[in-house]
């Protein structure tokens, strides 16, 4: 065993207590086949509330450390401006005198706790609003570093003609940049809010609203597009219906996925988050297919979601354990189908993935490292392996022309012997990648990067490590 690997497996024994007794699990690659769904470029984005535009110089291609780091997660990614913020975001054009959205802003002012998710100088200016100069600084920034965007709209307290006002800036601006409008951030949840619907606001209300705005939007903007309905979940319920009712016209099926949660809950723990099985995440994937197939083959894209709702749980969302679990849900969510994942930070929120803040303009945070992980798979046809194990194993194989991927993913607390598909044993040129942290709940010393490809077989995985092998 190399030195480093036997420091970190040392680190792991001390710190948590694990067992050292081995496994041994035999990987089978199957046969590539054309069914076998493609994770696109942009399948890995980052999702920001849309407050953050508040502060201009944010995304802006001045802003050297955050350009440098979105670069360093995808080349061609996707961000999402949404959130609970969204809701309560006014704008410099039309819509400031209108009583409803004073009374929203200053609600949301008072009221939210998504505050600690933009930057230091959005958090001293929590009165700001929308501008232009914004947007085309944002736009300098999408092109300085390739990605394309979502934009979401103040469905909760905004109006129509401030939604057709703001679009239309947004068009002309943004360009290409621009893949879609969203009517609205969890919706769903409206009726629990006065200052934003009457209580038992319905599905049926919604889509009636949905439709009155998409009319007003075009027509200021006639091409305009759209996705949602960005909903908390209700994937058979809101999702399926927003999907019929828009099939042919909507570009983009959206909803939110948080791994466990609520935050405040003290058995959100770094165990309960890595488990085997998550049902939620499997009745989403249940519903996609229903869902896609209603809606004539839109793309669905999980657009918001991260390890906790309510804000991320301390010594797990900025801990080790969220870039195991992140590398793990992208890659199950990609083999599922999904056109994307976005996950939601900015400021100094636990579960964000880049912290800025005073100390720190751009800091990758530990769920950071596990997203670049399975971003590795992005251009490939992937799918899951079948492992004969009841290990906390989970493993993906990914092809495209030339180059075949195995990632292997021990989310238990046994060391792993790992007998390999002859298929990579016997390619010369093999590459390996470890994901490694010193334990679960550490914040520091997470590392993403290349190691040494062990001569001897099998393959030994230790506990709580990630392994990705590609063949050239």
């Amino acid at each position: 065993m190399k030195r480093r690997e036997f420091l970190f497996a040392a680190c792991l024994t001390a710190a948590s207590k694990i067992s050292r007794a081995e496994t041994s699990i035999t990987v089978q690659l199957n046969q590539p086949h054309a069914t076998w769904p493609v994770m696109p470029e942009d399948f890995t984005g980052l999702s920001y509330e849309t407050g953050q535009l508040y502060n201009p110089d944010f995304f802006s291609p001045k802003n050297l450390p955050l350009v440098n780091a979105f670069l360093e997660l995808n080349r061609h990614g996707v961000l999402r401006l949404g959130g609970h913020l969204s809701n309560v975001t006014p704008w410099e054009g039309a819509g400031q005198t209108d009583p409803k959205q004073i009374r929203g802003v200053r609600h949301g002012i008072e009221d939210y706790w998504e505050w600690p998710l933009v930057d230091p100088i959005v958090q001293q200016h929590k009165n700001g609003i929308l501008t232009r100069r914004a947007l085309h600084n944002l736009r300098a920034f999408l092109d300085a570093v390739d990605w394309r965007l979502i934009y979401g709209m103040n469905f909760a307290c905004g109006s129509p003609a401030r939604a057709a006002d703001e679009a239309h800036a947004v068009t002309s601006i943004l360009g290409d940049r621009l893949i879609a409008f969203v009517i609205g951030n969890e919706p769903d949840g409206f009726g629990e809010d006065p200052y934003f619907r009457p209580k038992g606001y319905d599905l049926h209300q919604y889509l009636l609203e949905y439709e009155a705005w998409v009319k007003a939007i075009r027509q200021r903007v006639p091409h305009a597009q759209f996705a949602g309905p960005d909903t908390d979940g209700k994937v058979d319920t809101w999702v399926l219906e927003f999907a019929r009712r828009t099939k042919g016209d909507a570009r983009l099926l959206t909803s939110h996925f948080y791994g466990m949660g609520p935050a405040s809950d003290p058995s959100m723990t770094a165990e309960r988050l890595l488990r085997r099985r998550n049902p939620d995440l499997a009745a989403a994937i249940v519903g996609l297919h229903a869902v896609r197939k209603a809606a004539g083959g839109t793309p669905y894209r999980m657009d918001e979601g991260n390890s906790c709702f309510g804000g991320g749980r301390r010594d797990v969302s900025d801990a080790y354990a969220s870039a195991l679990w992140a590398a793990d849900y992208i890659l199950t969510a990609a083999c599922a189908g999904f056109s994307g994942v976005n996950l939601h930070g900015g400021g100094v929120g636990v579960y964000t993935p880049i912290e800025s803040s005073s100390a720190a303009p751009a800091a990758p945070r530990p769920v950071y490292f596990g997203m670049q992980f399975a971003q590795r798979f992005a251009g490939c046809r992937i799918a899951s392996c079948d492992l004969e194990t009841s290990e906390n194993l989970t493993a993906y194989q990914g092809d495209r022309p030339h180059r075949q991927l195995l990632a292997l993913i021990n989310k238990g607390s046994s060391t792993l012997r790992i007998a390999l598909p002859q298929q990579l044993r016997s390619r010369q040129q093999l590459e390996m990648w470890r994901l490694e942290g010193p334990d679960l709940h550490a914040k520091t010393g997470i590392r993403f990067e290349q190691a040494v490809v062990p001569g001897s077989h099998p393959l030994q995985v230790a506990p709580y490590t990630a392994i990705l092998l590609e063949s050239r």
